[in-house]
């Protein structure tokens, strides 16, 4: 009986731990334009490493069509300008480049906050 009793629970616990398993998400990574912004901002004082330029452009942004532009914008930046020397990953014409990508990305996101307010002010009929 007592052996029994025993595969039974084992029994319960093994299917409660596998239905767990089955029904728990898997973790997602998401850098928003903010977190981006401040990537870019690091990288570009020379505050950043190897490894925070890869974890920022390491990921797809598919939450985030324009950020994924300017992310293999980045990617593009770096083939022709990354040195990955500290404390300056890029060489000076690289650091420019990433500048107009930070400015492109600022410029975007203002305009994005204004176009809704402004389609917010339309009259409803």
């Amino acid at each position: 009986m007592t052996i029994l009793l025993t595969l039974l629970i084992s029994f319960a616990v093994f299917a409660l731990i596998f239905w767990g398993l089955m029904h728990m998400r898997t973790p997602r990574f998401r850098v928003e334009r903010e977190d981006f912004v401040r990537g870019l901002e690091d990288v570009i004082t020379g505050q950043a490493d190897d490894n925070e330029w890869r974890v920022l452009t390491g990921y797809p942004m598919r939450h985030d069509p324009e950020l994924e532009r300017l992310r293999l914008k980045c990617l593009e930046i770096e083939e022709e300008e990354y040195t990955g020397r500290m404390p300056y990953l890029f060489t000076d014409a690289g650091l420019e480049r990433l500048r107009e990508v930070r400015e492109q990305l600022l410029t975007d996101g203002a305009g994005d906050d204004t176009g809704t307010a402004e389609s917010d002010k339309k009259p409803k009929l």
